[in-house]
């Protein structure tokens, strides 16, 4: 163990991170940082940026009548009155304060901002974001934290990745153990350890195992989930786990492995012209449903969250393209040499590649064209543009598919990491995305709340609920 303590060790410089070590550091604690990244920002380099608050000097200017219990009211709303209460109600108080801080050090959201947002969107414009998504915060944020990593009271270590968490034989937490790049481990005491490591969107292996379902990553790749593993390591709890939903669907792209694209989906800009089928053989939603939510929900009834998007030749040439990210000229060439990419001149054989039942299948598809012909389908769809007919046929594999973390780290209202007694694990606090999106529920996402909440709990525990004392004894 190092002879120093340190009044805070912040475990991952993200989102939470970041305005924990600025607000920390300001009151003058001894703070170390540990990024398991090469640099700082996390799930910021990869998020679309959106941030919401509510009685804020933008809308004044734009004569936007707003205020904190207006914001609250809007949470419970839109959750259904399922939300995390006392959390919804602390974002709602100050959400305000952070934008304004944000705005101080440089961020701007583009200047027709604040706009309604979400599928469920707010009563009044309170959501912000921008021009470069994430990156436009990363880009704010970032001359600020490297100031703050020059003084002589902060230390900040990147590629560096925490593995293990200290405790006294009370249970309390005294340190971190953390490895770096070159493998050598190193311990470090600590009055404070917050953990700000994100979720596990990254983290194939403990999504599965935290929720109970198989999920694709799709998320910032350090966000594995080892952070909470120590976390559940030392006492804490899961919470939210009934929030769970999976997000909907992704691809495994074959040339490059580990990475996923996606199909357009948005109704608005493409409805479907494919059908949907599990591995039973049997479709299980209206694929032009214009709501999310019902799709995803649908999903988690779907046996390892793993379907077949199925069409034939004619519609591979008349559709709108079925990707956003990928040439379909490319993907064509995917089809019968990757096991996610299938193509076979008969139904059944199509079936026999896809791994579903034959007889099933078949008849799933021509119940399918039947309502095509009669413009009324078995499924309520709408959208009936055309008969799965012509061969060849061809079905591309998708799978649920994780891009945020809904369980999480269970805190108690001052973010003191908690057992399931609701007793405190001494010395040990989390925020940001590892304590999950419990402000949203399972009915829907809450425009706004992803981001915000993590920059406004870590600037609350920075500047105020970390009682930093006298300077730690060296």
């Amino acid at each position: 163990m190092s002879d120093d303590v340190y009044d805070l060790i912040v475990c991952g410089a993200g989102t939470a991170g970041i305005p924990a070590t600025i607000f920390a550091a300001e009151r003058g604690a001894r703070v170390l940082v540990i990024e398991a990244a090469p640099e700082v920002g996390g799930t910021l380099h990869i998020a679309q940026g959106q941030i919401s608050a509510a009685g804020t000097r933008l809308q004044a200017e734009k004569g936007i009548e707003d205020s904190p219990d207006r914001h609250y009211d809007d949470i419970l709303d839109i959750t259904d009155g399922r939300t995390n209460k006392p959390f919804a109600r602390l974002i709602a108080d100050n959400a305000a304060n952070t934008l304004h801080w944000l705005l101080d050090i440089g961020w701007r959201p583009k200047p027709e901002h604040p706009v309604l947002f979400g599928l469920r969107p707010y009563s009044v414009p309170r959501t912000y974001w921008g021009p470069e998504a994430g990156m436009s915060l990363i880009k704010a944020l970032r001359p600020v934290f490297d100031a703050t990593a020059a003084r002589d009271n902060v230390t900040v270590l990147t590629d560096t990745e925490v593995v293990d968490l200290v405790t006294d034989d009370d249970g309390d937490v005294t340190g971190v153990v953390a490895r770096g790049k070159d493998g050598a481990q190193a311990s470090y005491a600590g009055r404070y350890v917050l953990m700000t490591t994100g979720g596990f969107a990254a983290g194939y292996a403990f999504y599965e195992e935290a929720t109970g379902y198989p999920l694709y990553p799709m998320g910032w790749p350090f966000c594995t989930g080892e952070g909470a593993r120590l976390a559940m390591n030392a006492g804490a709890e899961l919470w939210h786990r009934d929030y769970f939903i999976p997000r909907w669907s992704a691809i495994e792209n074959p040339d490059q492995p580990g990475k996923l694209f996606r199909i357009t989906d948005v109704t608005s800009r493409r409805p479907a012209w494919e059908i949907y089928v599990t591995n039973k053989g049997e479709r299980f939603v209206a694929e032009d449903t214009d709501v999310p939510l019902e799709r995803e929900k649908a999903l988690l009834k779907v046996p390892d969250l793993t379907f077949w998007v199925v069409y034939d030749e004619d519609i591979r040439k008349t559709a709108p393209p079925l990707f956003d990210e990928v040439d379909p000229e490319k993907a064509l060439k995917w089809f019968g040499k990757h096991p996610s990419f299938v193509v076979a001149d008969t139904l059944e054989e199509l079936a026999a590649e896809m791994g579903v039942p034959a007889d099933a299948f078949v008849a799933t598809v021509a119940a399918y064209n039947d309502g095509v012909e009669t413009g009324r389908d078995a499924m309520g769809r709408q959208h009936l543009p055309h008969r799965i007919a012509a061969p060849p046929f061809y079905a591309i594999k998708h799978h649920g598919m994780a891009s945020t973390t809904i369980p999480g780290i269970s805190v108690n209202e001052k973010f003191q990491v908690i057992r399931a007694d609701g007793s405190v694990i001494g010395g040990l606090y989390a925020t940001g995305e590892i304590l999950g999106m419990g402000l949203h529920s399972a009915n829907t996402f809450v425009g706004g709340l992803g981001l915000m909440p993590a920059l406004t709990y870590g600037k609350l525990l920075g500047e105020r609920w970390l009682d930093f004392g006298e300077p730690a004894a060296d």
